[in-house]
């Protein structure tokens, strides 16, 4: 079987979008580097299957779909607001990708059928080798359309590599996004952190609306801390720092600031990933239960 062969063995489709499955012990090794030395293993999911409910909920509910609807809903409505006050000429909205714009469902299929958390050679590998797999999130398109109509620019800042700027390119126009000029697709190059690029809008642009999927696509006030996990009173007070950051941006939500959900992944997860103990994070039990 050739190298090609070896990385898709199966591909579903899902009445939710594309749901893409992967047989991953030939899709993996088929990725691995020429040479002597065996790259690291992959780590595999503690514990098992944890997040099978926020992908289904993600690829298989009503609900989350139209969560979507209602977020883009609000985020037409709002450029709709901006526009009918001043000219449109230099305004624009950002937008994340992933997940706001790009479905990647497959993807997150393919870790929780294989039992693996997620690995950055691993998505890498999805962002060069898989623009024919993505699907759109419900309603994103027919935002970006009112937008163009309005005379909205569209700026897109993700922290897709740089490296797959191409792919990245060629996945949008499948799914019938209008292209974007480079300078208005702002990928990572070197860090996660959207300042620079977000500012690098700004000078050019009034930027009347934001849309993201992590509460990061909109200020690095909401990033997590580093913690040292052993130390639980850490790990609580990391959670409530971003609460609290917020509850301080509570006029934002839902006016210049338009959110996306996103249970599968994100600065949310940073402070849990201890396995089981991570059961500590839920509300105490009911005295006498």
């Amino acid at each position: 079987m050739s190298r090609a062969q070896h990385r898709i063995s199966a591909v579903v489709m899902a009445s939710a979008g594309m749901l893409t499955a992967f047989a991953l012990g030939n899709w993996v090794a088929a990725q691995a580097p020429p040479g002597p030395a065996a790259p690291a293993a992959y780590k595999p999911e503690e514990p098992a299957n944890r997040g099978l409910d926020a992908n289904l909920f993600m690829q298989s509910s009503a609900e989350y779909r139209a969560c979507c609807y209602q977020a883009y809903n609000l985020a037409a409505l709002r450029l709709k607001e901006a526009t009918a006050k001043q000219p449109a000429g230099k305004l624009a909205t950002v937008m994340d990708l992933d997940e706001c714009v790009i479905d990647n469902a497959g993807f997150q299929a393919m870790l929780l059928r294989s039992n693996l958390a997620y690995d950055q050679r691993l998505w890498d590998m999805w962002e060069l080798e898989n623009a024919d797999q993505v699907a759109l999130i419900p309603g994103a398109k027919e935002f970006i359309l009112v937008a163009g109509k309005l005379g909205v620019t569209v700026a897109y800042i993700s922290n897709r590599n740089d490296k797959s700027r191409e792919q990245t390119k060629k996945a949008l126009a499948r799914l019938g996004i209008p292209a974007a000029a480079d300078g208005l697709l702002k990928l990572s190059t070197d860090t996660s952190d959207k300042t620079k690029r977000r500012q690098e809008v700004e000078r050019e642009y009034t930027v009347v609306l934001y849309v993201g999927d992590n509460l990061r696509d909109f200020d690095e006030a909401f990033r997590c801390r580093k913690l040292d996990k052993k130390r639980p009173e850490e790990i609580t007070q990391a959670i409530q720092e971003r609460k609290d950051a917020t509850d301080m941006h509570r006029d934002a939500w839902g006016d210049k600031w338009i959110v996306l959900p996103n249970p599968a992944y994100g600065e949310w997860m940073k402070p849990l990933g201890q396995g089981r103990a991570d059961l500590d994070r839920l509300a105490p039990p009911i005295p006498g239960k």
